[in-house]
């Protein structure tokens, strides 16, 4: 079988897994960064705008970016301790 990708889309596999390797180094490093980004107003805010530029450039990407930021927000939410 051969698989071969036109250079479009390897562009876009090398820098989405590019984005998810940094993502990574940098939760990794500054954890507080993204709790951050997501307790905040202006920090989800941010967020927002950033979904939305993105999907006017392109609707897959803006979609998969919602899908990755909810993921992330979730995730942010059930790591802070319960004061219960």
């Amino acid at each position: 079988m051969n698989f071969s990708l036109d250079k479009k889309t390897q562009n876009l596999f090398v820098g989405l897994f590019s984005l998810l390797v940094v993502l990574w180094l940098v939760m990794f490093a500054v954890p507080s960064l993204f709790v951050s980004l997501f307790d905040t107003l202006l920090g989800n805010l941010l967020l927002i705008v950033f979904i939305i530029f993105a999907g006017m450039h392109n609707k897959v990407m803006g979609a998969g970016l919602a899908f990755v930021f909810i993921i992330l927000f979730r995730f942010s939410h059930m790591a802070k301790p319960s004061l219960l």
